[in-house]
């Protein structure tokens, strides 16, 4: 398993060709649906047969990957990779909850996501309009989500070490955590930690928090009127210049400047990873 990281909020491609991807995670939301052909996908612990109009839907840092069964002229396969930045009202289900049923039937598609998929495509190619983009991903959701069976992400099946050791950082990120903190929680030494991220997940462990962290300020920037020293000490950094400096390493400009040409909406009262309202889906008995 490995981990992938991009830097683009937003990505939506139909993928023409059979493609073959080892088991990976990563901290955007991802959609997978069925053009033509079939894939066969193993999506946490499970493995799922997706053929014609089916669609996948992969929470933020849960394993999956994909081996489609299908040739060349018979594989259409629409992907849409999308950070949780780009969904305030949904952010904190994404990132506490994952489903048990994350593969949806072409029976149960509802015409507004096929539509949303639509118009996405189109402003993606002719006009980036980032409002219009968060509205459409979230109609999108507001259909998905009443189909899901939603559970705490602390009661998803333990898989192996590495799995564990990202839902763990994934909780504690915006704390003051270290390679020696993580071991300790895990009764291992650093060294074994350090070539889970070396050997495991293709990445080092500081490139994993702070990409963690800037993409949180991301979303506060976007989101919230919360000041910059606010929003460091939020994101785990209580020193600002080191703040500035890693969001400019990341961004190729300053935080305000970000907030100036990324903000999505009139900002909020309250950080996105604070329940802003009590979601009526995702209980079981909603879906019987």
């Amino acid at each position: 398993m490995f981990y992938e990281n991009k830097r683009e909020l937003f990505l939506l491609f139909c993928e023409k060709n059979p493609i073959q991807f080892p088991l990976h995670l990563h901290q955007y939301l991802e959609l997978v649906r069925i053009e033509r052909g079939c894939v066969e996908m193993q999506i946490g612990s499970k493995k799922y047969l997706l053929q014609q109009g089916d669609l996948a839907f992969i929470f933020p840092n849960i394993p999956h990957d994909y081996h489609t069964l299908s040739g060349t002229s018979d594989t259409e396969l629409h992907i849409l990779n999308c950070y949780p930045t780009y969904l305030p009202l949904h952010t904190t289900v994404l990132m506490n909850n994952y489903p048990k049923n994350p593969v949806l039937r072409a029976e149960e598609i509802h015409p507004d996501i096929l539509y949303a998929e639509k118009r996405l495509y189109e402003i993606h190619q002719d006009d980036y309009d980032q409002i219009l983009i968060s509205s459409l991903l979230s109609l999108m959701l507001s259909r998905i989500f009443p189909k899901l069976i939603l559970s705490d992400i602390k009661e998803a099946p333990q898989g192996d070490l590495s799995n564990e050791i990202i839902t763990y950082i994934g909780k504690h990120f915006r704390e003051e955590i270290s390679l020696s903190t993580i071991a300790k929680h895990f009764g291992i030494g650093k060294c074994t930690l350090s070539r889970i991220f070396s050997n495991v997940l293709k990445v080092n462990f500081s490139t994993y928090i702070n990409s963690l962290r800037i993409d949180y300020a991301d979303h506060l920037l976007m989101t919230t009127d919360l000041g910059m020293m606010e929003i460091s000490i939020e994101c785990g950094y209580h020193n600002q210049q080191t703040f500035y400096r890693l969001f400019k390493t990341y961004h190729r400009c300053t935080p305000k400047e970000y907030r100036k040409e990324h903000r999505l909406r009139p900002v909020l009262a309250l950080p996105p990873y604070t329940e802003v309202y009590e979601p009526q889906y995702g209980q079981e008995s909603f879906t019987k």
